[in-house]
């Protein structure tokens, strides 16, 4: 199934040691998981290098910190619009803008804007 989010707070530790495996997996096979301008939306803790992980994936674009309190970050990457319609990418704004955006989203899981 295509997806027009995906949102998570994957795990990012095995006992007290830092384990970005999951994340990795996660950031690696959001793209294939996502219709054509789907977004993805993870909360990290803030020294996690989530950003960089973003942007090695070539069909991520929009990579963006919506939220940061020092402790937690709130990050967002869009797939890339495929073909040249852009009717699926109009329409998920209009869908976007209906249902929410990502700070009524990290209202609703508690996270502070």
């Amino acid at each position: 199934p295509r997806f027009n989010w995906i949102v998570s707070n994957p795990p990012v530790h095995n006992g007290l040691q830092a384990d970005f495996r999951v994340l990795r997996l996660l950031v690696r096979g959001a793209a294939r998981r996502l219709r054509s301008g789907g977004e993805l939306f993870i909360v990290v803790q803030t020294y996690v290098p989530l950003g960089a992980m973003l942007a090695d994936q070539p069909k991520l674009e929009d990579v963006r910190t919506l939220s940061d309190d020092g402790r937690f970050s709130v990050w967002a990457a869009r797939k890339r619009a495929q073909g040249g319609g852009g009717g699926e990418k109009k329409a998920m704004a209009g869908k976007r803008k209906r249902e929410g955006s990502c700070p009524v989203l990290c209202e609703r899981a508690g996270v502070p804007l």
